[in-house]
């Protein structure tokens, strides 16, 4: 089986699990980036971010392959905007074709929203088995989140 992680990270808080991920599956590792950069200031990226999550939007992405359809199984990574997948994931799945291939995600919230951002995906990811639900380094929550990865990674082998 072919796998890959597929990832946007702001922050460097889902960089540094899916790397943690890819090494312990084995599989590929791909970073989504915008084409057009969000601002630097970090409450005018929550706002920006956090608009374009909320209306559905899709910027411009760069970073994924273009045979990313070789994979047979996609595990994506995201942080979580407004209570909604962070808008590059979006437009990754949308504009890929990749959403049956998706059966797992991990997210980083902030502000403990993870479980809308979820429930949102999982109307659109139908093969959707296994989820995790991570908090931001900064946050005290953050200290389970080392438990929770181990777990999500033995729940994919």
């Amino acid at each position: 089986m072919n796998r890959a992680v597929v990832y946007y990270s702001l922050s460097g808080n889902t960089k540094e699990a899916a790397k943690v991920i890819a090494r312990k599956l084995g599989a590929k590792i791909f970073e989504i980036d915008l084409v057009k950069p969000l601002p630097k200031n970090t409450v005018r990226q929550m706002i920006v971010g956090g608009m374009q999550s909320t209306f559905g939007r899709r910027p411009k992405i760069k970073g994924v392959p273009d045979n990313i359809d070789y994979y047979d199984e996609i595990i994506l990574g995201m942080p979580v905007w407004a209570g909604m997948p962070a808008s590059p994931v979006n437009t990754f799945i949308k504009n890929y074709g990749v959403a049956d291939k998706i059966d797992a995600v991990f997210t980083f919230s902030g502000g403990g929203d993870n479980d809308r951002c979820l429930l949102q995906l999982s109307k659109s990811l139908k093969n959707l088995k296994n989820q995790v639900a991570l908090a931001d380094r900064n946050s005290n929550a953050a200290k389970d989140n080392q438990e929770k990865l181990e777990k999500f990674v033995m729940s994919i082998k």
